[in-house]
């Protein structure tokens, strides 16, 4: 399919990729360029260094005026919703996982207001309905609000029993070595 190089300037402006790994880290990958590949690899024009991620992951370019993905045979593949997808196209806050990392796409804030006035369903290779239909689960974004404090799981006596333990363990040792000197 051949790449547009015409008004697809417009597009590129401000669209990115903002993603946040299972692991709490976020962070964003801006488009910059009308073709580029994804990955964790420093040999990509667009890096995500997570272990699930696949060193080529796939692909971003424009086509037909709109961003698309296309996985290049990942490991850990891309999903919408948890269903598998080979390509897909990207449209204004449409959420995405390429591994286990989260990601939302951001496009052009023109092109979204263009999106709001006149909605096409996105396509995509495997379904028939567009990713932005299904229901987004806001409590695994991770990383893109107010950080909520590390869960406590109740070791803390534990380790105040460890750490006396030791101490007796210490004193039992001190005082047979002095008994038998």
């Amino acid at each position: 399919m051949p790449l547009s190089f015409g008004p697809a300037k417009s597009i590129i402006a401000m669209a990115k990729i903002q993603f946040t790994t299972p692991e709490g880290f976020s962070g964003e990958v801006e488009l910059t360029s009308e073709h580029m590949s994804l990955g964790r690899s420093d040999d990509n024009a667009l890096i995500i260094a997570h272990d699930s991620v696949s060193s080529h992951h796939g692909e971003i370019g424009i086509e037909d005026n709109a961003w698309v993905f296309t996985d290049l045979g990942s490991t850990n593949g891309t999903k919408i919703g948890g269903e598998r997808v080979e390509r897909m196209e990207l449209t204004h806050g449409g959420s995405f996982t390429l591994g286990h990392v989260e990601c939302v796409f951001v496009g052009d804030y023109a092109e979204a207001e263009e999106e709001a006035t006149a909605y096409t369903a996105p396509t995509r290779t495997v379904s028939s309905s567009g990713y932005a239909s299904i229901a987004i689960d806001r409590s695994r974004r991770a990383g893109f609000g107010a950080k909520s404090p590390p869960p406590d799981y109740g070791y803390k006596p534990l380790y105040v029993l460890a750490v006396i333990a030791l101490g007796a363990c210490g004193y039992g040792i001190f005082t047979f070595i002095n008994l038998s000197a």
